[in-house]
């Protein structure tokens, strides 16, 4: 495998967290899956105590430093961030607890279906549904003796039956997950949306059946790399209203941009930190 340096990383809590649902931990690496690739981490901080070693490897094609880098988003100024965004208490108190955490940057397309199947469910069962329309609708790889199946190909989860969708458990998702896969065909959006400015990009979104705020600030920060975007779930709400004394009543987008202004356009990693904090200990 190969190796690099990598400090202040938490892959667990990054990568097991519910940024992303395409991980699993299993005799002592990380695995995880796109449409095409499978990739094996491994973090040594017991032989490198003040040089944290990551093993990495990429499937089928080797040695793919380009896609590691960008989806661990290993460019960004890590230190810069946290020092931006320390300011209050209840954050102070999140990093500590939680130092490390890390933002990931996935696929677009996987990204949003993937958010689709989490409406109204929670991440051990997001993670079950997803692994099972792995094994019905995508492809495998060997990987050293272990077979793991791929992420669905959009254009599969467009022609798939109805039927064979609810098969996987997915319930009243299965209908906006197909329509969410033949509007990304029909319209070639992943192709724009890197050109494309924030909020256009969510107005693309929202014209999706299935696909609300949370859920399009989910794709915004986690497959786009948007560090201004705080997805407000019911945990995302309650940060604000019981931390920071927002109004209840404030609307969603209201209540995004004064954490976005706030927090000096880092909101999305700030709300990250402040997630799993509430999440954990409230």
């Amino acid at each position: 495998m190969n190796k690099l340096f990598l400090p202040q990383y938490d892959l667990n809590m990054t990568l097991l967290g519910g940024q992303s649902f395409a991980w699993d931990f299993e005799d002592g690496y990380y695995y995880g899956f796109t449409k095409d690739k499978v990739v094996k981490l491994k973090l040594d901080v017991e032989t490198y105590h003040d040089k944290p070693l990551l093993y990495w490897q990429t499937y089928p094609k080797k040695d793919n430093f380009d896609f590691v880098e960008k989806y661990l988003r290993l460019e960004v100024n890590y230190p810069q961030i946290i020092k931006k965004i320390q300011k209050d208490k209840y954050i102070k108190l999140a990093i500590k607890q939680y130092p490390n955490l890390r933002l990931l940057k996935q696929d677009f397309e996987e990204t949003l279906l993937s958010f689709i199947v989490s409406a109204n469910n929670n991440i051990r069962s997001i993670r079950k549904i997803i692994r099972s329309m792995n094994m019905k609708f995508g492809k495998s790889l060997n990987v050293n003796g272990k077979k793991i199946f791929l992420f669905p190909e959009t254009e599969v989860i467009a022609n798939a039956k109805l039927n064979d969708l609810l098969e996987c458990k997915l319930g009243f998702r299965a209908k906006y997950i197909k329509g969410a896969a033949k509007h990304l065909l029909k319209t070639d959006l992943s192709k724009k949306v890197t050109e494309m400015l924030e909020s256009d990009v969510r107005n693309s979104l929202l014209e999706i059946n299935g696909v609300g705020d949370k859920i399009a600030d989910c794709v915004l920060v986690f497959g786009l790399g948007f560090d201004n975007v705080t997805p407000l779930d019911v945990w995302g709400r309650r940060i604000f209203e019981e931390f920071y004394k927002l109004d209840p009543k404030m609307k969603y987008g209201t209540m995004r941009n004064w954490a976005s202004n706030y927090f000096e356009g880092y909101s999305a990693w700030a709300g990250q930190f402040l997630y799993e904090y509430i999440r954990n200990h409230k």
